[in-house]
């Protein structure tokens, strides 16, 4: 088949997604083109492709992408939605949406029910797969002092160390982790607040860094980042406190690399992806956060007995936060439980086909 991947602009899960798609599609045979497309010029920049490369399928990725190839585009339409709606405007693209796409795939299944409810006739799940990490750029202990020193962290700064990953934008809630991080330092003292790490970029960088400012937090804005595994390998804690998720990748990442404590918002697809063995959290409860912080980065925390601790903690490891180990092989054989790459692949080669 001749295809056409089309998507806004992207540097997170999206763009991941459909370059792991475009790949797989290839590899399998097919002829694929993509697109970035956004704003006004999209409808235009999509009818074009389409009829230059007499397509078969036109496959968009997101809301406004996918509103803007059912506007350009007779040819069979198949969108993919990797968010819910945040506003009106997103409720309306969505309609538009589920009224004409040939078929409509939901990367959790919170959003395919969200797509029935909004009257799509034809919607299905189809995976969000995190690709496979790539091998570690050094040592497990070389990357955790250096990730400590580019915090400015001293050798003999012992506290655990947190890391959150994902675009600095409202959906990723990181006011309620600064929040969480206030309580704790009211509670305990600066020094019983963990140094936390935001690995990307975004539109709320300045308002984050002036409330990390005013209040005096050690939280450091890392801005976009092409060594997300072994920033994981390096950090005790992972923390994903978004609103909304389908299956995020970060998660799914934190997990492969077998984080120590991991905490996550129970929020769209986050639960899919833990499978129950992740203890969850209400989204916006910064008491709830504080209180799985305190825990996960408690220097006598015992991994056995702490409900909030990660699925793969090592009851073996020292009360230091881990830093002189390696991380703990995975008690947990995730890809076993999870959707693969042939799956993400046969999910969209089906929906491309007319019945």
């Amino acid at each position: 088949m001749r295809v056409l991947l089309v998507r806004a602009e992207s540097s997170g899960g999206i763009g991941v997604h459909v370059d792991n798609l475009t790949r797989g599609l290839r590899e399998a045979g097919h002829d694929v083109d993509t697109l970035v497309a956004g704003g006004t010029a999209a409808i235009p920049a999509i009818r074009h492709a389409a009829r230059r490369s007499a397509v078969d399928v036109v496959h968009a990725h997101g809301l406004r992408a996918g509103a803007a190839a059912c506007l350009a585009t007779r040819k069979r339409t198949v969108v993919t939605l990797h968010n819910a709606p945040s506003n009106r405007a997103g409720e309306l693209l969505l309609r538009l949406i589920a009224q004409r796409a040939d078929v409509v795939l939901g990367a959790s299944h919170d959003l395919v029910d969200l797509a029935v409810r909004h009257g799509a006739a034809d919607v299905r799940f189809a995976p969000v797969v995190a690709p496979a990490l790539p091998p570690p750029r050094d040592t497990f202990p070389a990357l955790k002092a250096g990730l400590r020193g580019e915090l400015g962290l001293g050798p003999d700064d012992r506290r655990p160390l947190v890391l959150a990953v994902g675009r600095l934008a409202l959906q990723k809630d990181y006011d309620t982790l600064l929040t969480a991080l206030t309580i704790m330092q009211d509670r305990y003292g600066a020094d019983g607040v963990p140094p936390v790490a935001i690995a990307g970029e975004g539109p709320r960088r300045a308002a984050l860094q002036a409330v990390i400012d005013r209040r005096r937090l050690p939280v450091t804005l890392l801005g976009h980042r092409a060594d997300i595994a072994d920033l994981l390998r390096a950090a005790d804690v992972f923390v994903l406190c978004s609103v909304w998720e389908a299956r995020p990748l970060a998660l799914q990442e934190a997990l492969r690399a077998g984080v120590r404590h991991v905490i996550a918002t129970d929020v769209g697809g986050v639960a899919e992806v833990t499978a129950g063995r992740v203890p969850l959290l209400p989204a916006h409860d910064s008491e709830a956060l504080a209180e799985a912080l305190r825990r996960a980065c408690a220097p006598d925390a015992d991994p056995d007995a702490d409900p909030d601790a990660g699925p793969d903690a090592d009851p073996d490891a020292e009360p230091d936060g881990g830093l002189e180990q390696d991380p703990a092989p995975s008690a947990t054989d995730w890809d076993a439980l999870w959707p693969g790459p042939a799956d993400e692949l046969a999910a969209a080669l089906d929906a491309y086909q007319r019945s």
